[in-house]
């Protein structure tokens, strides 16, 4: 007992540290979508909502700590690119900007992958649909996660990365920018398009369509960093000029509450018909369809 309540503490202070941050970087960048606002506003009730979201994610995964632990332990000691290319990594800024490239293009190939996956498969969709259930979507909807989706991608994602790149190969300020910024800014309800750098990185506009309410927008635009990624799977969409789409879920059942959207994202709302996708098989072509298909 002695043992466990200094860990707890260092947990809670730990979490109440990224809840500051959270807070304080949602407050930011507020200010710029009131300045040039994409869409609707959700002021400031829709921004405390994500924030608990946010707090609860957090909690839960304090008490996942021991199952995180155990899985990290799967990670070997040397990565797969030390074992083939030994010492590759040079000092200084160049091997700090390389190493922060490397990562976040293996990372964000697992996380496609387990994203797209989370669209197509009914079981899956229910841990996920917390997150795209925001209809006023801003910089705080990249902190409206369910446990169980932040779960899955960290074991479909960071553990597998972290098993090609190695646990310590991205420099503290690449991982700030990464994990802790990017979302703030892609998820943004900001109208700043990126022009001829949509392809290449994830800006507000390009990862607004994968919100978009309309089924066209469906089964796009998975990527967290690199859209190539899309295009090279075949699920690139490019938003046309001045296209800022509605957001949300189209007949959407799942839970409203803080707490049950980030620990029971599959209870349904009382009185509402379900719209969760049919379980079905995955396709591989490069045609654009939707990933919901209602039950009939």
């Amino acid at each position: 007992m002695d043992s466990i309540l200094p860990v707890t503490l260092t947990l809670l202070a730990a979490n109440a540290k990224q809840l500051a941050i959270g807070a304080a970087l949602t407050s930011l960048v507020w200010f710029l979508e009131w300045l040039r606002p994409a869409g609707d506003d959700p002021g400031l009730k829709g921004r405390w909502h994500n924030l608990k979201v946010f707090a609860f994610l957090l909690l839960g995964l304090m008490l996942s700590t021991p199952l995180v632990n155990w899985c990290a332990q799967l990670i070997p000691a040397i990565s797969l690119i030390e074992r083939i290319v030994p010492n590759w990594q040079d000092k200084g800024l160049l091997g700090a900007v390389a190493a922060t490239l490397i990562y976040a293009l293996v990372w964000d190939f697992f996380q496609y992958w387990t994203h797209r996956l989370e669209h197509r498969f009914a079981v899956l969709w229910l841990f996920h649909r917390a997150h795209h259930s925001d209809t006023q979507i801003n910089a705080s909807t990249s902190l409206r996660q369910s446990l169980g989706g932040a779960l899955l991608g960290f074991w479909f994602a960071h553990i597998p990365t972290a098993i090609i790149c190695g646990g310590n190969l991205l420099p503290y300020l690449g991982a700030l920018v990464l994990f802790s910024g990017w979302g703030y800014f892609n998820h943004a309800n900001l109208r700043i398009p990126l022009g001829p750098l949509t392809p290449w990185l994830s800006g507000p506009q390009w990862h607004r369509l994968h919100h978009g309410r309309d089924a066209r927008h469906h089964n796009s635009n998975y990527a967290a960093f690199f859209p190539f990624l899309d295009r090279l799977f075949g699920t690139y969409q490019q938003p046309a000029k001045d296209e800022w789409v509605a957001t949300g879920i189209e007949g959407d059942t799942s839970p409203r509450g803080a707490f049950t959207q980030a620990f029971l994202p599959w209870v349904q709302r009382p009185g509402q018909q379900s719209t969760t996708p049919r379980l079905r098989r995955l396709r591989f072509s490069g045609e654009n369809r939707a990933a919901a298909e209602p039950e009939a």
